[in-house]
């Protein structure tokens, strides 16, 4: 080894490793963390301290016995009041009844005045009060007996307290709500006159919402005289009957508890271990009396004086290694450990008081991996593994266990196996194994019988595993796995067998149930789309051999939204089901009928042999579902939609025919459903591969900013100046050409692109007249609003983020609806516009004219603007009729206050009639057809260049405008 070149900087290090190792055992030794361990060594020393046999106090058993003589649980409260009346016959003193007698006898309210009665008699009978918790976590209330019996009684707590580790070490000598007010019932039991008693308040008595929490107080650990059944116990119905028995009662401290399988609590201790049997109440009370009455309360030290001790021991261990001189070895180690803990036990065993040496103990052991991390890698990894493996055993305590002898009797047996057998060790002891074990195979088969013998005979060559059934002695069955194994002993002479015993009925009813939910479906019961998948498969392999054709109906139901909008998804739930019932009766029992998801059923035949049986069948179901159901009092009718595809016809794996039957019922639901239709390849296939590839193509196209915006003038006809201007959405395809909106804007919608194309729109709009009024062009810029932008929850925010991104001033903004956008929800498009208008944006009524033109728009709405649809405008100077109602629109908006503007002028006829009429502001190819940008922006420069109309400027020979104009497709539309 290489010494340290710097001597100082190791004793530096080495001080902060000590430093580090106080600290840390500091910590542990005040927190939690090693409870676990030191709840171990507790364990173990206290088994350790030897305890006489408290004869002083009797357990009165309410037990298995008692119940077969009395009567099933809970007995007449006479049954108690005779109970105490025999112990005043001996003139007990001490007597606690670990009964809760907390809500009153209905049958029999005189037994409540004689158990009353026979409890005042007495003088000292002792009672318990339990907390319980509520609903609320920081809440809790006192269950507690009757004030007619309490009145008599002396109170004392039943709280247990249970250890992280599901153990009771210990018990708290006073406990109340908000302050430790009650004694334990055991402390109450030493002197009962004396005992403190404090009436319950009422309201502790009711959960209540109000914070009130169970304080503790005095805690002590309790040395266990030794494994349950140390104690005395005598049954409750002897006591009641034998006075033999009665007598030897006398002087002797009583408690009353239940014992009996299955009723009452029962606690793990720390001798629990000694026989796998845990304690029951009536016996921890008993081990606490005891404690009591003779002193031996062990008293845990607070945790600041752990902390304190703690550290010492380390220190004095490091002290001695450093006087010593010697180096620090396992076997020293160990010696310092052994000390110590015998020294914990001698404080312990004389004194009773506890140190957790967890924190020193672990503190003693880093002392040698400080300097070797290697072998505490080795201890650690050994630890663990250990205390996996004994976690293992404790988990296989389940299992049943039967040991024999060399004769095949049993000699033991552990509680899995009385469990699994329903019977107690007593009443199988020294009994032979085949007359306890009433096995049978699952199968008739001769060689399964074979295998059971093998199982029962103690014949050495013949050990092995079997499943089989097993009947227990109150006649029901449960289903096993039984192994057997010879024991030898070391001259190899046969000394018994173990049986190890797994019960696997609970195991085999979860798969099957896992099983059936896995190829059935939870609502309908039919089977589902898993289970479908497998039985189609099978049907394709049988008629690739017999060559029949296989008939796929795919079912939907029309309209099935309709049902839960107004009813509740319960009833959509209901006519699911009803529906699946209907169609189980319509077809044959043979045929395969799944439900594939939603409203959505699978139908597959093997014997319709022509389209007649197939539509017939068809017809049989369409006629079926649409008669009336009545759910919740309601008459309820639906309809359905049925696709069909055939097999071998329309393809030959089942992924394939279901497609193209679920592709033939869109079909019948897209012409209005309540039909069936069979596959047809021509016009699904082509369709559909048409309109995906467009989809994606729109999606990309709006990823990539390749849609443009163009812009078609609004004019001044009177000064010929260039106000406003419609914001127009244009994409060039590729390979389509110029799309114009009405070729993209429905696939938009449909597909839920249009509020996205909508921002994007609005985006490249403002920004556009934003650099036109940098330019010195004060030009508005309308923006048309799809119905779904508008109704929108985020609108309004995706406008304001706009203006601001961009720079916009909010007047220059123009947003133009239709009266279909605002006639389905009125109320809330006008809560949306007139806050817009705080904004001073204005509003545009697009198409004046054609929807419902309902004046009460104009007079709710705050409009700005009216916008003369093309249709009447086209035919002005032909139809008198358009030119009326162009006149009834513009003196309408005069009047009103709005302004009007003229779409789709095209002649300067049209034109003029404008003009005559006092409609100012027009827009159409007259003036200009839309244009990009570039070009607008050569517009305007033009005709504030030439002053001259807008529809000249158009033809003016500027190269650059010219070349832009020339790229527009003369077939756009506005």
């Amino acid at each position: 080894m290489i010494a340290p070149q710097n001597p100082g900087r190791y004793i530096n290090t080495y001080v902060l490793r000590i430093t580090i190792l106080l600290t840390s055992v500091g910590i542990l030794a005040f927190t939690e963390i090693l409870e676990r361990l030191d709840f171990m060594i507790y364990d173990k020393l206290s088994t350790f301290i030897p305890y006489s046999q408290d004869s002083d106090v009797v357990i009165i058993a309410i037990d298995d016995q008692s119940l077969g003589i009395i009567g099933r649980w809970p007995w007449p409260r006479d049954i108690h009041a005779a109970f105490i009346n025999r112990m005043n016959l001996i003139d007990n003193q001490r007597l606690a009844l670990d009964l809760l007698f907390s809500e009153p006898q209905s049958s029999n309210p005189h037994a409540d005045q004689l158990l009353a009665s026979a409890i005042a008699s007495h003088g000292n009978i002792v009672l318990p009060l339990a907390p319980v918790s509520t609903a609320h976590t920081d809440s809790i209330h006192i269950v507690a007996p009757l004030p007619l019996f309490r009145n008599h009684a002396i109170m004392g707590h039943a709280d247990v307290e249970i250890d992280s580790d599901g153990v009771v070490r210990r018990v708290f000598l006073n406990a109340g709500i908000n302050s430790p007010t009650w004694p334990a019932l055991a402390q109450a039991l030493i002197s009962p006159a004396s005992a403190k008693q404090d009436f319950l308040r009422e309201e502790d008595e009711k959960p209540s919402e109000q914070s009130k929490q169970w304080y503790r107080a005095d805690e002590v650990l309790i040395p266990y005289l030794g494994r349950p059944g140390s104690f005395t116990q005598i049954s409750y119905a002897s006591v009641l009957f034998d006075d033999d028995i009665l007598a030897s009662l006398k002087d002797k401290t009583i408690i009353v508890g239940m014992t009996a399988a299955g009723i009452g609590t029962r606690f793990a201790t720390p001798v629990s271990s000694l026989n796998h049997q845990f304690m029951s109440g009536a016996e921890w009370h008993a081990n606490v009396y005891s404690m009591l009455q003779h002193d031996r309360a062990i008293h845990p030290v607070p945790n600041t004086w752990v902390v304190i001790i703690s550290i010492a021991w380390i220190m004095l261990v490091l002290l001695g290694i450093s006087l010593t001189k010697k180096n620090l070895t396992v076997p020293l180690l160990t010696l310092m450990s052994i000390i110590g803990i015998f020294s914990i036990y001698q404080l312990l065993k004389s004194v009773h008081v506890w140190i957790p040496p967890g924190a020193a103990l672990l503190g003693t052991l880093a002392a040698y991996p400080l300097a070797n991390w290697r072998h505490i890698n080795q201890f650690v990894r050994s630890f663990l593994i250990n205390k996996l493996r004994s976690s293992t055993a404790l988990e296989s305590i389940k299992d049943g266990v039967i040991i024999t002898d060399a004769n095949d009797l049993v000699v033991y047996v552990n509680k899995g196996a009385e469990n699994i057998l329903r019977t107690e060790f007593k009443h199988i002891k020294d009994r032979n194994l085949q007359q306890i074990l009433h096995i049978h195979s699952n199968c008739a088969s001769q060689p399964d019988k074979s295998a059971v013998n093998k199982i029962l005979t103690r014949d050495p060559d013949k050990p092995g595993t079997l499943e089989c059934n097993l009947k227990t002695r109150y006649g029901d069955e449960r289903s096993i796995r039984i192994t057997r194994n010879q024991l030898y002993d070391e001259q190899k002479m046969l000394i018994g067998s173990v049986i190890a015993i797994t019960d696997l009925t609970d195991t085999i009813e979860l798969a099957q149930q896992v099983a059936y939910q896995e190829s059935y479906d939870a609502l309908t019961k039919l089977p589902n789309r898993s289970k479908l998948l497998s039985q189609f498969d099978q049907m394709i392999q049988e008629a690739e051999d017999t060559g029949k054709t296989i008939t796929v109906f795919f079912v939907a139901l029309d309209n099935f939204k309709k049902i839960n909008d107004a009813m509740g998804h319960q009833a959509g739930d209901k006519l699911l089901r009803m529906v699946s019932f209907r169609l189980f009766e319509t077809v044959r029992h043979n045929d395969c009928i799944a439900r594939w998801g939603g409203d959505e059923f699978i139908v597959l035949f093997n014997h319709l042999d022509n389209i007649d049986s197939s539509a017939e069948m068809a017809q049989q179901i369409l006629d079926a579902v649409k008669q009336k159901f009545e759910i919740d009092g309601m008459e309820i009718f639906v309809a359905a939609s049925i696709g069909i595809s055939l097999y071998p016809n329309d393809g030959l794996v089942t992924e394939t025919l279901l497609k193209r039957a679920e592709t033939a019922m869109h079909t019948v639901k897209r012409d209005g459903g309540n039909r069936f239709e069979y596959y047809s390849p021509e016009s699904s296939i082509a369709w559909t591969r048409d309109r995906l590839e467009l989809e994606k193509e729109l999606r990309t196209a709006i990823l990539n900013d390749e849609l443009q915006v163009f812009f078609q003038p609004i004019i001044n006809a009177k000064t010929h100046q260039i106000t406003r201007m419609e914001a127009l959405v244009r994409w060039p395809h590729p390979t389509r050409g110029f799309l114009s909106p009405s070729e993209f804007i429905p696939l938009a919608e449909k597909v839920g692109l249009i509020e996205q194309l909508g921002e994007l729109v609005l985006r490249m709009s403002c920004l556009s007249a934003y650099r036109l009024l940098q330019q010195g062009y004060q030009v508005n810029v309308a923006v048309n609003v799809n119905p779904r932008q508008l109704m929108n929850k985020n609108f309004l925010q995706t406008i304001l983020k706009t203006l601001q991104d961009t720079q916009l001033p909010a007047g220059y903004l123009i947003l133009e609806i239709t009266e279909s956008s605002i006639v389905n929800n009125i109320e809330r498009v006008g809560i949306i516009l007139k806050t817009l208008k705080q904004l001073d944006i204005l509003i545009a009524l697009d198409d004046f004219g054609t929807g419902y033109s309902s004046l009460t728009l104009l007079r709710e709405l705050p409009i700005d603007i009216l916008k003369i649809d093309k249709s009447f405008v086209r035919t002005l100077d032909q139809n008198q009729s358009d030119l009326t109602i162009v006149q009834a629109i513009i003196g309408l908006g005069n009047n009103m206050g709005l302004m009007v503007v003229a779409e789709g002028v095209e002649t300067a006829e049209q034109n003029q009639i404008l003009l005559q009429h006092q409609c100012y502001h027009q827009q159409g190819y007259y003036f200009s057809r839309p244009v990009p940008y570039n070009a607008l922006v050569e517009l305007m420069h033009a005709k504030n260049k030439s002053r001259t109309p807008a529809r000249d400027l158009y033809g003016v020979a500027a190269s650059s405008a010219i070349q832009t104009r020339k790229a527009i497709i003369r077939s756009d539309h506005q």
